[in-house]
């Protein structure tokens, strides 16, 4: 096992508060949370590449098809009377 030489401490910047708070946060208690956390099988990666390329990031979403629409319609009605 390599030996970190002890000089080589000193160059790791310290983390700010605001990451320190966030990484002790608690997680979600969601059901959806708790499902993805125990196993990825359900979880779509097929959007995952386009994230791992610089910004700006591609908006990939195809054209809505007439059933789409039609439900989104119905939404707005439900949701705004």
């Amino acid at each position: 096992m390599p030996t970190t030489h002890p000089s080589a401490l000193s160059f790791v910047p310290a983390l700010s508060p605001a990451i320190i708070a966030h990484t002790t946060a608690p997680l979600p208690t969601s059901p959806l949370f708790s499902e993805a956390a125990q196993s990825t099988d359900g979880l779509d990666e097929l959007e995952l590449p386009r994230w791992e390329e610089e910004p700006p990031y591609m908006d990939t979403e195809l054209d809505s098809t007439p059933q789409e629409e039609q439900f989104t319609c119905n939404l707005f009605d439900v949701m705004l009377g």
